[in-house]
């Protein structure tokens, strides 16, 4: 679970730090920043599994350049720091079969990238890159849920700078530490680190990153049925596999008292009206798996013909059901296609799954952005942050525009700036009062 990040140099932040609770939507207009909150995310996701760094920011909204916040005059950074605060599963398994517990659950990871250039090309390159144990006495979120600490207080890794070249310095417990050369670093050391056996901790890392999700759901791809065989039954970003994801869930939580798709159509008929059943039907002469909603009035229709709005929901809780995937997923604006007077019962349901877990169970976080102002009130102020920009000046040059997050006026505790009520109003164009005329009428 992703407890905390913080970012300066990338796209529109500077300096910029947000503690994540298990459920979080970040509220804003357009343009505040909120895109850019989740590719900064998912940029570290890939940065911990490319071969080479510039191939992970080739993946990303923009050209290299792009990425690197840009300066008053045009000009750009040459420089971005990311860093997060984590807590990782108590067990974790290669793709050997190997496993290693992890009784230390709470890290910390920082990676810092700068652009090097020749006569001909700008290249990113790792001159940074660290993990640290977090102690229960410096761990701001010592409540996290999965929170464990043992007696480890070294270094996970660690960057050296010595006379005449920078090292990477990856420890082992018990075991001489390994020393890689970081003066022309093109990859992450955690990209390198494929298996539990030598460096358990540092491969939970990277299994931690290699599970956040981020869902950009097309109506199309949703539409479409499964091909039957495939090896690949993961939901794809745009929603594509939903039927053989499905199927899949129904077979490995079937028991004597249902199956996980009888919960997902639970929750799917808690958001959506009209609804009572999910089913995924065979159909052998095409090949393939295809999704039947069940209504109260023209019994069993194909998902060929339902709403965006009900299949968006459909395939959000097909991800956060799925037995063989949990951790962060990312999703922007889950009011579309949504009635406004169920939204309360969608952001219900979808805290719900990401409440406390029962002892040795996953962890599920979430984290939305939105443009609806009716999250005012159908959520808690401690599950919402506004995000919007302001002008900065930079010491010696011309201003800039930068992305900052506030919390709402009566949350206290935070640490972060409060929006006002005034604000409130004027940045969200609605009061609380009228939203909830909106959802009760």
């Amino acid at each position: 679970m992703l407890t905390r990040i913080e970012i300066d140099g990338f796209k529109s932040f500077d300096h910029f730090g947000l503690d994540l609770p298990p459920f979080l939507v970040v509220l804003g207009q357009n343009a505040s920043g909120k895109s850019n909150l989740f590719d900064a995310i998912q940029l570290l996701s890939r940065l911990a599994t490319a071969p080479r760094v510039k191939e992970a920011f080739n993946d990303q909204r923009g050209d290299l350049l792009e990425q690197f916040r840009r300066r008053g005059d045009g000009t750009f950074l040459g420089a971005m720091t990311l860093a997060v605060e984590l807590t990782l599963e108590p067990s974790v398994v290669d793709s050997f079969g190997e496993h290693a517990d992890i009784r230390h659950t709470r890290v910390r990871y920082e990676l810092q990238i700068v652009l090097m250039q020749d006569d001909e090309y700008v290249s990113p390159m790792v001159v940074h890159e660290a993990a640290y144990p977090i102690g229960r006495d410096q761990d701001r979120t010592p409540d996290s849920a999965g929170a464990n600490y043992d007696d480890l207080t070294s270094p996970l890794l660690e960057t050296v700078l010595g006379d005449a070249e920078r090292t990477f310095v990856l420890h082992r417990q018990g075991e001489k530490a390994r020393f890689i050369r970081a003066d022309l670093a093109l990859s992450t050391v955690l990209s390198t680190i494929t298996s539990v056996v030598d460096f358990p901790y540092l491969f939970a890392i990277r299994r931690e990153f290699e599970s956040w999700r981020f869902l950009q759901l097309d109506p199309v791809a949703l539409r479409m049925p499964s091909r039957i065989g495939l090896s690949d039954e993961q939901l794809a970003p745009s929603g594509a596999n939903l039927a053989a994801v499905l199927r899949r869930i129904e077979r490995a939580t079937r028991d004597d008292f249902g199956s996980g798709l009888d919960e997902i159509a639970v929750d799917l008929v808690q958001v959506i009206q009209g609804f009572s059943g999910v089913e995924v039907k065979e159909n052998k002469a095409a090949g393939q798996w295809e999704i039947e909603l069940t209504t109260g009035d023209e019994g069993k229709v194909s998902a060929r013909v339902a709403s965006d709005g009900t299949l968006r929901v459909l395939a959000l809780l097909a991800a956060l059901y799925d037995p063989e995937h949990h951790g962060l997923l990312c999703f922007e604006e889950p009011e579309n296609g949504i009635f406004p007077q169920r939204l309360r019962k969608l952001m219900h349901v979808l805290k719900a799954l990401t409440a406390e877990p029962e002892p040795g169970e996953p962890l599920t976080q979430v984290i939305l952005t939105s443009h609806s102002p009716l999250m005012l009130a159908v959520l808690e102020p401690a599950d919402i942050v506004v995000m919007d920009w302001v002008s900065r000046v930079s010491p010696g040059g011309p201003s800039s525009r930068v992305s900052r997050v506030r919390v709402l006026a009566d949350q206290a505790g935070s640490g972060l700036e409060p929006v006002s009520r005034f604000e409130q109003w004027e940045l969200l164009a609605i009061t609380k009062d009228e939203a909830r005329r909106l959802l009760e009428g």
